[in-house]
């Protein structure tokens, strides 16, 4: 039985992880800088993307993810680099092709900077 759980919980991991790496594989939809620090800009992005989906953070002191995500999948990924006395951010944005085009993630980020 601890198997058949561990088997599982790896399964879900493994399947989280793939669906983000799968966005890095695509040009980022945004690249930019700000003048706050790692952790205040992915503070303010994760606030805001918490009102609308599931939001996974991991943060260093010069570096931190951030991943927006519901039942259908991940639906953005934004990577924060310390860079002097600000960050460099990149978004990577899945587009579905039948619907219509979500900014809402996107305005996030922008706003922040």
């Amino acid at each position: 039985m601890k198997q058949l759980l561990a088997i599982a919980a790896f399964s879900v991991l493994l399947t989280a992880c793939g669906g983000a790496h799968g966005l890095r594989d695509s040009t980022p939809k945004m690249s930019s800088r700000t003048t706050k620090d790692v952790a205040t800009y992915l503070e303010c992005v994760r606030a805001k993307w918490a009102q609308t989906a599931e939001v996974s953070l991991s943060n260093k002191k010069e570096e931190g993810t951030l991943s927006a995500s519901d039942k259908s999948g991940v639906h953005a990924l934004l990577s924060a680099t310390a860079d002097g006395t600000g960050a460099l951010v990149t978004m990577y944005e899945h587009q579905n092709e039948k619907k219509d085009y979500n900014s809402s993630y996107r305005d996030a980020a922008v706003a922040c900077l």
